[in-house]
């Protein structure tokens, strides 16, 4: 009987273990490598430029042109009003606050949902003071204990050349002195209550400055992955536009206005998303992709692109987000509305004279243009 132990036959058992150990040292998978770090989602939007590519173009009123862009990959609806004050010397525009028509007026504490853009232009359009175009108003604040169902002022406003609320300022202020029946726009750093009686008719503080004098003004940069948010309120100088946490490196939507350097011509932009402000803000602080919409920095690079032809003077940066919202008024007296995110899910509504379907979703304040 043959030995199955014998040499020869142990042999190759032998030869293949030495193969495999030595494979093993030899040819050790590499280790793996470190996790590649997250990419700021911060690349500059395509369409801040003038003129969009595939813009369409109406006159829905005397003075006002409209441009409406949807070309945008991501979903993202923009549109540009210019109101020409010297084709239509009877426009005006106004800031209108809720807190001055509520059930207590001038106790800075206003139930602001109920009365949408939507809503307000049905009780306070009238002939003597036709609404053509109307928008949310500056930034307000939120009363947490009531749920957010309470709206204050965050900083003083100037309604019909009154100053009121003594609140702190923040940023720049904002607003329209009329002079022979022409307006002014302007802005001013942090100014005294007496300044804003001096300087304004309609105005508010606490807004965002993004080019003063022809010029742009300085902006935050984009936050590194991982960087603690820069505590709210944030200090600014006459330099900076008023660094906003959060609110300027989100995508979302944007609701700004500019002007020419006489004045004559007025111009209000909105930028629509497609998801949400606060999706915005979780991608943004997780450094994931945000989606559509626009940041502050694509904001301003628009009104330095548009100024190359139409001359923009100066440009401000409003409320927005969810809150943003506007309606303007169609030639056969219909209006069209691009609705409070929380309150409807369209990016736009064509509402009709009785403005049956209006969502409400209101803000504290609205800017709005009128035909005296």
């Amino acid at each position: 009987m043959k030995n199955p132990f014998s040499r020869r036959s142990i042999f190759p058992f032998f030869a293949v273990l030495f193969v495999v150990v030595l494979a093993f040292y030899l040819f050790e998978p590499p280790a793996a490598l470190p996790p590649v770090p997250p990419k700021p989602d911060n690349a500059p939007s395509k369409l801040a430029v003038w003129p969009w590519p595939l813009a369409e173009k109406d006159a829905p009123y005397r003075g006002v042109t409209h441009w409406h862009e949807h070309s945008s990959p991501d979903g993202t609806l923009l549109d540009l009003w210019e109101f020409d004050f010297q084709t239509n010397p009877r426009l005006k525009l106004e800031l209108f606050d809720q807190d001055q028509h509520d059930a207590t007026p001038g106790d800075d504490r206003v139930e602001h949902w109920p009365m949408g853009v939507g809503p307000f232009v049905q009780r306070f359009d009238n002939p003597k003071g036709r609404i053509i175009a109307a928008w949310n108003g500056p930034f307000f604040g939120y009363d947490r204990k009531s749920d957010n169902r309470l709206a204050f002022h965050v900083s003083p406003v100037v309604l019909n050349g009154k100053a009121l609320y003594n609140k702190s300022n923040h940023r720049w202020a904002f607003g329209v002195k009329y002079v022979g029946g022409r307006p002014a726009f302007k802005t001013f750093h942090l100014p005294a209550r007496a300044v804003l009686e001096r300087e304004f008719d309609w105005a508010s503080g606490a807004m965002q400055c993004l080019i003063k004098d022809g010029k742009p003004l300085q902006l935050q940069a984009f936050p590194q992955p991982g960087a603690t948010p820069i505590p709210r309120p944030v200090k600014s100088t006459p330099q900076e536009a008023g660094h906003i946490t959060d609110f300027d490196h989100m995508k979302s939507c944007r609701i700004s206005m500019a002007w020419s350097r006489d004045s004559s011509r007025f111009y209000l932009l909105a930028v629509k998303e497609t998801d949400t402000e606060g999706e915005s803000i979780r991608n943004l602080r997780a450094v994931k992709p945000m989606g559509s919409g626009w940041m502050t920095s694509d904001v301003q690079r628009f009104w330095l692109a548009i100024s190359k032809s139409q001359s923009i003077w100066g440009a401000v940066n409003n409320d927005a987000g969810d809150a943003a919202q506007v309606i303007w008024r169609q030639p056969d007296n219909s209006w069209m509305l691009i609705p409070e995110r929380m309150a409807a899910p369209q990016m736009r509504i064509k509402l009709e004279s009785n403005f049956k379907t209006a969502p409400e979703g209101g803000t504290l304040m609205y800017w709005v243009v009128r035909e005296l």
